[in-house]
């Protein structure tokens, strides 16, 4: 379980290349590319859930997040109509220039493998239906990150945003019975909804880390980004006892810093704590 302490902002596709810049100087590294495909799963309505725990208190489920990096070598060139075969014209910050349209930054084909092999099911797509004893026929070792979310704590009086995050690791394998879906069927929970990031990351001193990037949702037949004409930004930083409170308080200090050094160009805030809000009866999260 971590603290994650962080800031948010938005920029437009034209100030991209000033924004890297500007970062790269402040930083002192340069970019790195990333990619993630992220699925949302949710409480299964069939199921009846104990609300109350041992202590008559009330419980209230969460949302289950399972993430996994895309192999940068699938992304393609959204400038192209064929999604099939698309490739990227650099494997750099620079792709993010050119991905500018509704169209997924990856090769479909690739991606429905990677879902495919790690058993996750999208029942949008008849391709994609996967049952726990149907075996794989490529081998697959990719691992996937399981992490769920507290709603950022309240206060007006609170400069950054600050969030529990409970995180943990799964790896398939290509066993026969090795699904993510007939792993989460298990624990109660159905997916809701499915989405990919792609973006430049930022390295700086004390663990802080800033994300420029995009938003493609591709839960139905017709992907949809979500972020048209520009990308959302996050810093942050992770700090692993929440009981530090020195760790804290110098996270708070190099957020801030950060956020007054590019006040004027990028205006970083606090968002509307709801909006982050993974309780399984909250609206969609991103």
């Amino acid at each position: 379980m971590v603290q994650q302490l962080s800031l948010f902002s938005a920029i437009d596709d034209p100030s991209y290349d000033l924004f890297i810049s500007t970062i790269k100087t402040i930083s002192g590294n340069p970019p790195v590319l990333f990619a993630n495909v992220n699925t949302i799963w949710n409480l299964n309505p069939d199921n009846e859930v104990q609300q109350i725990n041992k202590k008559n208190q009330l419980v209230e489920p969460n949302r289950i997040k399972l993430s996994t990096n895309v192999p940068l070598d699938i992304l393609a060139d959204s400038d192209s109509s064929d999604s099939q075969s698309r490739a990227p014209r650099q494997l750099d910050y620079t792709l993010m220039k050119h991905l500018q349209t509704d169209a997924l930054p990856v090769i479909e084909g690739e991606l429905k493998s990677l879902l495919k092999n790690s058993g996750i099911n999208l029942t949008s797509d008849s391709d994609m239906n996967v049952d726990s004893d149907v075996k794989q026929s490529n081998n697959n070792n990719q691992a996937w990150s399981l992490s769920m979310s507290d709603i950022p704590a309240a206060g007006t009086s609170k400069k950054v945003s600050i969030q529990l995050i409970s995180e943990s690791s799964i790896l398939f394998t290509d066993s026969n019975a090795s699904s993510l879906t007939a792993f989460m069927n298990g624990l109660g929970y159905i997916l809701d909804y499915s989405y990919i990031t792609v973006g430049s990351k930022f390295f700086f001193p004390d663990n802080l880390i800033l994300d420029a990037y995009k938003i493609w949702n591709f839960d139905s037949d017709k992907s949809t980004q979500l972020t048209k004409g520009g990308l959302l930004l996050k810093a942050y930083i992770n700090v692993s006892k929440n009981t530090d409170i020195e760790r804290i308080n110098q996270a708070e200090k190099s957020l801030l810093l950060l956020q007054k050094e590019l006040q004027g160009f990028v205006e970083f805030s606090i968002p509307d704590r709801q909006s982050m809000d993974s309780r399984s009866e909250a609206p969609d999260i991103i």
